[in-house]
Order: structure tokens, then C-alpha cells, then sequence
């Protein structure tokens, strides 16, 4: 009887879960201006905030694997290269995220093109108002565990940026970036 059972509730999962992918494709074709190549692949699990005028340029053989945190808000365009694959990342957009052709984009990735707004006298941060300035990521970027991209920044073409970067200047082609850390054994 119980794996009767556990039969029956892994092929509703199955089920659940293909719909839930189905909707969540819906979101990228809201915008007539979204041009979705018909090979891009979207895993599950991811946690999508799109506006419907967000407008998204995705191309060929483009996949966005699972558990990923994808935020377009109204105006935003997110373009992905040819060959790209995104897994467990967050990309938050509010004005433009370009990624190129054949990158990988690891594990706990973050991409802002955007930030709070504040003031220096009386110091008061908003929560609603943001500058924003367009992140470029070339072709054959590399971005290992947990790096995080902010607004403003253009990163060449075959670039590998190490576990753990913060990257708030631009990256001129052909560079390894790696985080400067000492381990201090005592």
C-alpha cells in the first residue's frame, strides 16, 4: 500500500510540476517585443517576478536551470547569449541585464543593475526609489560560487571571476578576477 502511494504522489510532483513550468514560460512571452528562442529550456523551482512589459531577448540553446530568483520589473530587458546556462542565481532587473553567448554563471550568482536611493543629511535610505545603470556580461564569462555583479558594470569577453567576487568596476576582457583573502591559521 505505501509505495502504491508513493507512486501516486511522485507522478502528481511530476504532473505539478510540469505545470508549473508550463506557467512560468508564460511569463516571458508576455511582452510582444520578447523574442524566446524555442530551445530555451527553464528548470524548476525558480521564483520569477516579471512585469508584462519586461522584455526578454533569449537565444539559442540558452538554459536556466533550477531554484533561481529572476526579477524583471516594468521597463526592464533581460538578454541572454547563445549557449548560455544561468543555475541558482538571482538576476534583479530594473533597467537592463545583458549576458553574452556560452557563459556559465554558477551557484549563488547575484546581478543588481540598481540601488537604493539615499541621502547623506538626515540619513534616511528609500525603499522604493533606486539608480540603476545597465550590467554587460561579454561572452565566455565564467562566474564561480556566490559572486555578485553590480549596477554599472561591463565585463569583457573570456572572463573567469573566482568564488566569492564582488564586482563593482568594470573587467576588461581576457581576466581572471579573484577575491583577495588571507586564511589566517592560528
Amino acid at each position: 500500500m505505501n509505495s502504491l502511494l508513493a507512486f501516486f504522489f511522485s507522478k502528481f510532483k511530476l504532473l505539478q510540476d510540469k505545470y508549473s513550468k508550463v506557467n512560468d514560460m508564460k511569463l516571458f512571452h508576455q511582452n510582444p517585443k520578447s523574442n524566446i528562442h524555442k530551445s530555451f529550456k527553464l528548470g524548476i523551482n525558480n521564483y520569477l517576478d516579471i512585469s508584462k512589459d519586461a522584455e526578454f531577448q533569449i537565444s539559442e540553446g540558452v538554459s536556466i536551470n533550477e531554484s533561481n530568483n529572476i526579477s524583471v520589473k516594468k521597463g526592464g530587458k533581460l538578454f541572454i547569449g547563445k549557449d548560455t546556462y544561468i543555475t541558482r542565481a538571482t538576476i534583479a532587473c530594473l533597467e537592463k541585464v545583458e549576458i553574452g553567448e556560452n557563459c556559465i554563471l554558477g551557484e549563488g550568482l547575484k546581478i543588481f543593475d540598481h540601488n537604493h536611493q539615499y541621502t547623506k543629511a538626515p540619513f534616511s535610505v528609500s525603499k522604493t526609489e533606486f539608480n540603476t545603470a545597465p550590467v554587460k556580461l561579454g561572452n565566455n564569462v565564467w562566474t564561480g560560487a556566490n559572486c555578485i555583479i553590480l549596477k554599472g558594470v561591463t565585463i569583457g569577453d573570456n572572463v573567469i571571476l573566482g568564488a566569492g567576487c564582488v564586482v563593482y568596476k568594470d573587467v576588461p576582457a581576457n581576466s581572471v578576477i579573484v577575491n583577495k583573502q588571507e586564511l589566517i591559521l592560528r
